[in-house]
């Protein structure tokens, strides 16, 4: 069984070198809640540079991730992992309908941050093939940058389409600094993560 610090290692970059992934909290905190989910399907919403896609790879019997550009930096990390489809050239903002046919346990939406994006984000996936048990992660929830994410999250909570079951990463406050590229600080106004699971009615 592989170490979470092993995998964290070979990743190298955490969200303070590069603000466009996960923190090395957020993967932990990920690592720990889905322990158990080996036999099961995860899809995630916006490759990059395939370093969160690693994580999961560990945790499910397969994983699912969709660009909508070429996935050439994730397919260089994981040149080593077998159990990874990528899924590139995609408009998630299309009707196209994924190519995903088993049925999934995890979403990870990691995509478009904006709002309307993420409520078309939730929309699709409560219209694809779902487990009775199966949850949506998100990042950036607590984002002063990407207010929209939290936004969408809330209203499907108080809609009763979605329950909260746990924040994760780094809580509200925390600072990921600029990542040397200029501009403002990065500062948490909320969780920096949330798991969330799908209320079927």
């Amino acid at each position: 069984m592989r170490k979470i610090e092993d995998v964290l290692t070979e990743i190298r970059e955490d969200k303070k070198d590069n603000l466009s992934t996960t923190s090395f909290k957020f993967k932990t905190d990920v690592w720990n809640f889905f322990q158990g989910f080996n036999q099961r399907f995860a899809v995630e919403f916006g490759t990059n540079k395939g370093q969160t896609t690693r994580v999961l790879s560990y945790l499910f019997k397969h994983v699912y991730t969709v660009n909508k550009n070429d996935n050439a930096d994730a397919k260089n990390l994981n040149t080593d992992i077998n159990n990874i489809t990528y899924i590139s050239d995609f408009d998630l903002y299309s009707n196209n309908i994924i190519p995903v046919e088993v049925p999934i346990s995890l979403f990870f939406l990691d995509a478009g941050h904006r709002y309307e994006e993420v409520v078309y984000d939730i929309n699709r996936v409560v219209s694809m093939n779902c487990e009775n048990e199966c949850y949506i992660l998100l990042d950036d929830y607590g984002s002063t940058i990407n207010p929209g994410i939290k936004q969408a999250v809330d209203l499907a909570v108080n809609s009763n389409a979605l329950e909260i079951i746990k924040f994760i990463g780094h809580g509200k406050g925390y600072n990921f600094g600029n990542a040397i590229k200029g501009g403002p600080d990065r500062i948490l106004d909320g969780p920096e993560g949330v798991i969330t699971k799908i209320i079927w009615h």
